[in-house]
């Protein structure tokens, strides 16, 4: 095979009854440069693996990194770029898939004409396994269209970085930014975010290319967000944050950031049980995020009770 432009990391574990779907739409895409699909798979112990290297036995464009132990998500996904041939490489997960046979060629046509920019994402279809549609992130009308900042996204303000095409800047190694984006076994999109903002401009397209199944339909298939709780989803963030601090040495503030984390788990946690466990947890926030949380939840709850307010004083 020819030297690929792109590199289509693949991720994945125990997906056999996903894996499919995904691999065709990344094969079925239409463009005008090589690319390759690099698979790695984190020692599952279902059928992913014979799927796959059936899949590499026709499609010389397919290339396998099949793991001895599970190591987890983050260091999967990390390992996984470091390996990418290509000038450009964006990320997909084993049960997810793209919507548009041009989602590649959209992507890299626009940052070879823009050559500022290190990355462009866009818009992801939220999907169940019975075809239901739900939201369709990001929504924001400062990023449709417009550059994704590292402001925004401190301020809670999201992009997806695995609907991003990158820049790779991954060959080279860094043991610093290796411990960053594996300081966590199963959280690198918020340090992936971070490093694709620090490297330069991101261009959010508003169109829906690739979908994210929310969950599948047995407990053997549900996905990190159906599956952990929020004490230990709240412990990650906690982590990723503290990491992003010491990477960064500083650079950006991330105060504001951590209680907009809080925030909203905090809240359900009030509304549907267990808060005591969650206030626990929140002793392990930053003492800056601490002192400035409960100004924050104060005027939060005030911006939203107003915003309620005024959408009932606008119904007829």
């Amino acid at each position: 095979m020819e030297q690929p432009l792109v590199t289509v990391l693949v991720t994945t574990y125990n997906q056999e009854r996903y894996i499919r779907q995904t691999l065709d739409s990344v094969l079925a895409q239409r463009t005008d440069f090589p690319f390759e699909v690099l698979v790695s798979e984190d020692a599952g112990t279902d059928g992913t693996r014979a799927i796959l290297q059936e899949y590499a036995a026709r499609d010389s464009r397919i290339r396998l990194r099949l793991r001895d132990k599970n190591v987890g998500i983050s260091r999967n996904w990390y390992e996984g770029l470091c390996a990418a041939k290509g000038e450009f490489v964006c990320t997909l997960e084993g049960d997810d898939w793209w919507l548009s046979e041009d989602k590649l060629q959209k992507q890299v046509d626009f940052l070879r004409t823009h050559p500022d920019y290190a990355a462009v994402s866009h818009r992801i279809q939220e999907i169940d396994d019975a075809g239901n549609r739900y939201n369709c992130p990001p929504s924001d009308p400062r990023l449709l269209n417009r550059d994704a900042t590292m402001e925004l996204f401190l301020q809670g303000v999201t992009f997806s970085c695995t609907a991003c095409l990158v820049r790779n800047f991954f060959r080279t190694p860094d043991p610093a930014r290796e411990a960053y984006v594996t300081a966590n076994r199963s959280i690198a999109d918020f340090a992936l975010c971070m490093l694709f903002l620090d490297a330069g401009r991101v261009f959010v397209m508003d169109e829906a290319l690739s979908a994210y199944r929310v969950a599948g339909v047995d407990a053997a298939h549900q996905n990190y967000n159906a599956t952990t709780t929020a004490v230990q989803k709240y412990r990650d963030f906690l982590q990723v944050v503290e990491a992003s601090r010491r990477y960064f040495r500083g650079r950006y503030p991330f105060t504001r950031c951590v209680c907009v984390g809080t925030f909203f788990p905090f809240c359900d946690r009030l509304k549907y049980g267990g808060a005591g466990a969650f206030l626990k947890e929140m002793n392990r926030m930053p003492w800056k995020a601490k002192l400035a949380f409960p100004f924050y939840f104060a005027g939060r709850c005030i911006q939203l009770a107003v915003r309620r307010l005024t959408r009932r004083g606008g119904n007829p």
